[in-house]
This record gives structure tokens, C-alpha cells and sequence, in this order.
């Protein structure tokens, strides 16, 4: 049965009741507040099975049993204790008027023979003997024995906390959260490296889902792509630095898991963040944060960057911020400053790397590793130099010293030591000297302000004790930075503006340098190959063969040239070949002509190709034979004084191809009849004189202003008999003339075309 049915079931027992009473004392049984008298503040007994007391507002008051702890005996008569009821409570009233009396509540067994099993056999006290708040009670305080507890307590809370601090402090050692697996790293190729970071990831995201075996690892740590100072990887979508140590393995006792926590904990802007180590196998490497510019070494180097005074000032600020958290660290100090080990991110801020780890870099040293550490000693002070085992993790004091060398370096952009002409070895020897005046670079020519000169000698001071502290350094810069703004971000920017206007200086300058070496490459190529050829090949274009109707073909050579060569020696030969064509060359120039090759002493052009000029081809190669024949006349050789070249010409007209041969050193080639007849003109010619073939003579009648005189029938070779002719001349004037002509020709096809395109 639904429990709502029970509910329903006493609230109409309920009110009928009430109702039956007030029939009974003749009343109305309309009047509510006669009804309702006669249900508060009584008690009915609901079918459910229990007592219930309805207060003078008219809410039912809970029920209560009692439950305690009895024994109990199971069907397998095993004893047990459970919770079992023993008692309830209910209300009774406190008057004869039921009506009006407040109820009390009355406690009750269930059964008699069952009681509470109270604890010690008897009921517990309703209040306990001193009070609730010990108000009842006076107590007398034992100071000598609450200071003994307190002294106790704090002892064994500091204890507490020791142990605890202890606990995490070997649970952070052990739990090698420095840890890298190199098969979790993509190496960076070497022709990905030169791209921006964001490049980088990209091509090299497709590889992070494929790991490298352990031998490509091994192939890795061999031989890695390198950009300017170190191995680029991708490890968790970070570009990071990789040093890989020459060592094959790392025993991690308790001294190195010290350093690598140590050196994790590490953080400061100026400090080059640790991302982690790999211990594994022939891998043992450290992954720091990649830097995109280089080292301040490299940055130094580069003559193109112009490194104005807050550019040399923020950098110097950066090295003393990282130098000052460095020595108040546990680090305590460097030991391996150096420009290289300073390196310089996206943003122009410079971070110091290479510190701490100096127990896990311990390792075995090659020919090549102590060259490097000769060179690195230049930065060293010489009171470490003259210790025979210094401690790597070197001293305070000999930091300051290296750092007023890389100061030294950053004023005057000429290396640690300047134009001092010494090499690395015979300065640490010097320094390593004890003498009254020690080496130490040169500040003569030293464009530096008198507090900078003052600090760098501070700094580099022989006695360590004499050297300042890093802290007391950048006080004596504070001149410095006095155009650094407060704000680290203003300051960034504004090193970025300045760096922008710079690129965009150089920008320009390698864009007019680029534009000039394009110039002389252009005009360079435009002597190999006709211009019209040569731009097409500059687009990308295929130069397809191409067949001229009528083109001149001019040929000439020396005679005797290989008496002349046999008496000269080859440098002879060439010098004079070379004066010989250079007045060839500058002759040319003014016809419409193109040279297309020499062979010994050949000498060959022609006209009418690549650009066809009609007619006039025959007049050009003409013109420019009969000048040089005249230019040859007045032509001395050097070491043969008094003698003349003898010049051979031969032309001739007619059917031609011309094209591109070949891909590497591509020559314009000439192929067809005509080339072989025009050669036959020259090789059947005479001395001083222009062999001309039938073709051409007809064509110069046609144009006119040209004399020739008619040699006859003579036998050529491969050829059978032709008839030939001898230019002898021009006329001058009639030249001009068709010169002017082709000027005013050209003026009007220019305007034609003008107006032509206007009116479209």
C-alpha cells in the first residue's frame, strides 16, 4: 500500500473525530475554529502503527526510538552484538485539560527485561562535573609544564618539517623530471635550419609521429645538422638546442641528479632555460632553449648589423641581470663566460648559457676539444690560468674578469683581444705571467666612453680582490643605461624599431648592390648571346631553332698567323689576340651586328638574325668590314714592331638557321650553306682585301653607295666554280643618308604606334 494512502487515511480519521465531537457538544460543524480545537495539541494513534502529537500549530511532532547495542543469538547460535530497539518515547500531557496542556516527553521500554547496557553499568551524567564551558570547576595553571609542552611541540614540528622538506627534496632528485628520450626529439635537417621558427615546425611537424630507431639515433649523434653553433631539434613543438657530450654514458649519483635539479630550478629572462638532459646510451646530450639569432660572438662578427649605443647598452644591462641572479643562485658562479656562450633570441634579449652541470659535462678530452679551450682561455683570469687543476665552476671574481673582456668585445667589435697581433697561445702564455704591467687588450684606439675604459680595467684587474663584485659592475655602467627605458617591453620594442630601420638600410644597399652585379650579369650575357635570346632564356623560355630567308655571314683571319704564332711565345700569342679583338669589338658595337664566334684567329659575324633588318644586313656587314680593314692597317703588335696583320675577309648572303646549342655554356650556333660558302669567301680570298660572293654583291647594287670590282670565275672548294667579287669601297654620304632614313623610319613607327594605341 502506498504510503500517501496511510497519510490520507489519519488525516480523515483525524478530522472526523474532531467533527464527532463537536456534533456531540452541539456545535456548528461549520466553524472551523471548532474543529481545530479539537485537533491540536493532541495525540492520535496513526495507522501505521505509532503515536503521533499535533502541536498548537498544527505540526506533527517526530517519533522517537531508542537503539542500543544488544546481544544477539543467530539460528547457528553464534553470539553476536547488534542494534536493536529498546525504548521510545512519547508525549504526555501535563494537565487534566487536554486541550491546553503543553506535552512532555516520556521515555519507555519496550520490554522490561531488556534495559540499555550502559557503559560502567550505570546512566551517564546529564551535565559533566565542571559544566559545559568548565565554568563550574577552577583550575590552577602549570606554566613550567605548558612551557615544556610548547618547547617539545616546536621541536617536533620543526623535526616534522625537516623530514618532510628532506622527503620531497630526494623525491624531486629521483624523480629525473629532467629526463628526455631522444627518440621523443626530431633533428632538424640542415637546409630547414636557416628558416623562422615557425617554418621549422612546420616541415619538420610531420616527422614527430615517426620515431627514429635507436641506430638512427646513434647516426644522429655522429654526424647532426648544425646551424652556426649547435644541433636544432623539435621536441614537444619547441625548437630547441642540442649539445651533444663526448662521453658514451652518465653514472647519475646523487652529486649530478643535485646538478640537474639545481640547474632546472633555474629561471630568470636572462638565463638560457634548461629544458632537459639525455642520459641514454652513446646520446648523452643537453636540450636548452633555442636561440634564433646566434651568439653575441656571431652577432659582433656581423659587419652588415650596425650596433648603436642602446643596442651595446641593452646587451651589456642583459649579461649583468643574468651575472647578479647567476652569483646570488646556488650556481654561484659561471666559470665559462665568453661572448659565444651569451646568446641572443627573436626579441633582441640576451640569454647566458653554458653554466652549472660542470660534474655531468666531465668528460674526455680530444685534440680538437683542447684547441677550443686554448681559445676559450682568452676570456679566463689569469689566476685561473695559473692554477695547474682549476675547478670548472671557476670563481666570482674570475667571472667578473671574463666579463670585462666580452665588454671589451661588444665597445670595440674587433675580438677578446683586438688587433693585438699575438695568436691565442702566446697571449694566455702572457697573462699567465707574473709581471709588473700585465697584457691585457688594447685601449688605445678604443672608442669607448672614460667611465667604460675605467671599468674594463677594474674588471681585469691581477689581483682578484681588487676586481668589484657584479653588482658594484653595473653601478659603474649605470651611466650606460641611461637610455634604457624602465619598462622591459618599451625597451624590447624600441631595439626592435632600431634593428627594423637598420634592416631596412641594408635592405636597400644589398637591393642596389643586387641590382648593379644584375646590370653587369645581364650585359654579360647579352656578349654570349643575341639580347633577344638572352631574355628569353631569362624568362624560363624554350629558344626553338628559328630559319632566316637571307642573312650576311662575314668571316676573316690572319694571314701567316702560323709562322707569326711560332715565333711568339703563348702569352704573346694571346695578348696579341686579345688587343686584336678588343678593337674588333669596339668597332662592331656600331653596326647592326652580332659576333658570333672567335676560333684562333677566326673571326666571325653576322647580320640579320636574331632581329631581322630587311635589306640592310649586307650594307652593315659591308660598312663594317671596310672599317675594319682600315683599323687593321694602323694596328701594331707589341713585341713585333714594324709589322702589320694581314687581314682576310670573306662574305657572303643567303639561307640561314640559327638556335641554342647545349644547356651548360648554351652557345647561338649558325647551320645551313650559307656558313660554309661565307668561310670558303675567306679561305679563297687575299690579304687586305674583301672577298665577296654573286648574293652579296646583288644585294649591295640593290641598297647602293658600295663599289665593287668583279674578280671573275674562280674555282671554290666544295663548291665548283663561282663568280666572285672584291669590295673595294663606299660612298659616305649615301650611307648617312640611309641612316637618316632608317632614324626618321623608326621615329614614325614609334609615333604610328602611339597613336594607334591611343585611339584604341
Amino acid at each position: 500500500v502506498p504510503i500517501q494512502a496511510a497519510y490520507l487515511y489519519d488525516a480523515v480519521m483525524i478530522y472526523a473525530r474532531a467533527l464527532t465531537e463537536v456534533f456531540q457538544n452541539n456545535e456548528d460543524p461549520r466553524n472551523g475554529t471548532a474543529v481545530l480545537r479539537r485537533i491540536v495539541n493532541r495525540s492520535y494513534h496513526s495507522i501505521q502503527g505509532y503515536d503521533v502529537f499535533i502541536d498548537g500549530n498544527g505540526d506533527a511532532e517526530g517519533n522517537f526510538t531508542v537503539v542500543a547495542l544488544l546481544d544477539d543469538t543467530e539460528m547457528n547460535g553464534t553470539l553476536r552484538m547488534s542494534m536493536q530497539p529498546v525504548g521510545y518515547f512519547q508525549y504526555k500531557s501535563n494537565g487534566s485539560n487536554v486541550s491546553s496542556a503543553l506535552p512532555v516527553r516520556e521515555f519507555k521500554y519496550l520490554d522490561i527485561d531488556r534495559p540499555i547496557q550502559w557503559v560502567g553499568g550505570k546512566l551517564p551524567p546529564a551535565e559533566p562535573r565542571c559544566g559545559f564551558n568548565g565554568e563550574k570547576c577552577i583550575y590552577k595553571i602549570d606554566w613550567r609544564l605548558l612551557a615544556s609542552m610548547s618547547l617539545v611541540s616546536i621541536i617536533v614540528l620543526i623535526g616534522i618539517l625537516f623530514c618532510v622538506k628532506h622527503y620531497r627534496y630526494e623525491h624531486k632528485l629521483a624523480c629525473l623530471l629532467w629526463k628526455i628520450d631522444m627518440r621523443d626529439v626530431t633533428i632538424i635537417p640542415t637546409e630547414t635550419a636557416e628558416l623562422s621558427n615557425k617554418n621549422m615546425i612546420q616541415v619538420c611537424r610531420h616527422s614527430v609521429f615517426h620515431a627514429p630507431t635507436s641506430s638512427s639515433i646513434a647516426e644522429i649523434a655522429e654526424s647532426p645538422p648544425k646551424r652556426a653553433y649547435t644541433v636544432i631539434g623539435l621536441y614537444k613543438g619547441n625548437i630547441v638546442a642540442i649539445k651533444y657530450l663526448k662521453k658514451k654514458s652518465v653514472d647519475l649519483t646523487r652529486s649530478i641528479r643535485k646538478e640537474l635539479k639545481q640547474i632546472r630550478e633555474v629561471r630568470h629572462e636572462n638565463l638560457i632555460p634548461f629544458i632537459g638532459a639525455s642520459v641514454d646510451h652513446g646520446n648523452v646530450a643537453i636540450l636548452t632553449a633555442y636561440s634564433a639569432r646566434g651568439s653575441l660572438e656571431d652577432v659582433l662578427a656581423n659587419e652588415d648589423l650596425h650596433l648603436d649605443n642602446m643596442f651595446v647598452s641593452s646587451l651589456v644591462a642583459d649579461i649583468l641581470k643574468g651575472m647578479i641572479y647567476l652569483h646570488d643562485s646556488e650556481i654561484i658562479s659561471h666559470g665559462n663566460l665568453r661572448s659565444s656562450n651569451c646568446l641572443i633570441d627573436s626579441r633582441w634579449v640576451l640569454q647566458i648559457t653554458d653554466f652549472g652541470l660542470h660534474e655531468f659535462k666531465l668528460g674526455p678530452e680530444d685534440s680538437e676539444e683542447q684547441s677550443k679551450n686554448l681559445r676559450r682561455s682568452l676570456w679566463k683570469a689569469p689566476e685561473l690560468l695559473r692554477d695547474p687543476s682549476p675547478s670548472p665552476r671557476g670563481t666570482q671574481k674570475g667571472d667578473v674578469y671574463s666579463f670585462g673582456i666580452v665588454l671589451y668585445e661588444i665597445i670595440g667589435r674587433s675580438g677578446p683581444w683586438g688587433n693585438l697581433s699575438l695568436d691565442p697561445a702566446e697571449i694566455v702564455r702572457q697573462v699567465k705571467e707574473v709581471r709588473d704591467v700585465p697584457l691585457r687588450p688594447p685601449l688605445e684606439n678604443l672608442e669607448a666612453a672614460d667611465y667604460s675604459i675605467k671599468c674594463m680595467k677594474a674588471c681585469w684587474h691581477e689581483e682578484p680582490e681588487q676586481r668589484p663584485d657584479i653588482r658594484y659592475v653595473r653601478v659603474r655602467l649605470k651611466e650606460m643605461h641611461s637610455g634604457l627605458k624602465p619598462n622591459i617591453f618599451d625597451n624590447m620594442l624600441a631595439i626592435m624599431e632600431k634593428y627594423a630601420y637598420n634592416l631596412e638600410g641594408l635592405v636597400q644597399e644589398r637591393t642596389n648592390q643586387l641590382t648593379e652585379e644584375k646590370k653587369k650579369t645581364d650585359a654579360l650575357l647579352h656578349r654570349m648571346l643575341p639580347k633577344s635570346v638572352a631574355e628569353a632564356l631569362k624568362r624560363g623560355d624554350k629558344v626553338e631553332a628559328e630559319s632566316f630567308d637571307c642573312v650576311t655571314i662575314y668571316f676573316s683571319d690572319i694571314v701567316g698567323f702560323t709562322e707569326l704564332s711560332a715565333v711568339s711565345t703563348p702569352l704573346q700569342v694571346i695578348d696579341l689576340l686579345n688587343d686584336l679583338y678588343t678593337c674588333f669589338d669596339s668597332i662592331i658595337s656600331h653596326y647592326d651586328v652580332y659576333k658570333v664566334e672567335t676560333i684562333g684567329d677566326a673571326y666571325m659575324v653576322v647580320s640579320g638574325l636574331p632581329i631581322r633588318n630587311g635589306d640592310r644586313h649586307a650594307g652593315e656587314i659591308a660598312s663594317m668590314a671596310l672599317h675594319l680593314l682600315s683599323k687593321i692597317k694602323k694596328f701594331e703588335i707589341k713585341h713585333r714592331q714594324g709589322e702589320v696583320l694581314q687581314l682576310r675577309i670573306g662574305i657572303h648572303s643567303g639561307h640561314c638557321v640559327a638556335g641554342v646549342v647545349g644547356l651548360k655554356m648554351p652557345r647561338y650556333c649558325l647551320f645551313g650553306d650559307t656558313v660554309n660558302t661565307a668561310s670558303r669567301m675567306e679561305s679563297s680570298g687575299e690579304a687586305f682585301k674583301i672577298h665577296i660572293s654573286q648574293a652579296t654583291f646583288m644585294l649591295l647594287q640593290r641598297l647602293g653607295g658600295y663599289r665593287c670590282e668583279e674578280r671573275g670565275i674562280i674555282p671554290i672548294k666544295g663548291k665548283g666554280e663561282m663568280c666572285t667579287y672584291w669590295l673595294v669601297g663606299e660612298d659616305p654620304a649615301q650611307r648617312l643618308a640611309r641612316i637618316r632614313e632608317e632614324i626618321v623610319g623608326s621615329s614614325l613607327f614609334s609615333s604610328v604606334s602611339s597613336e594607334s594605341k591611343i585611339d584604341f
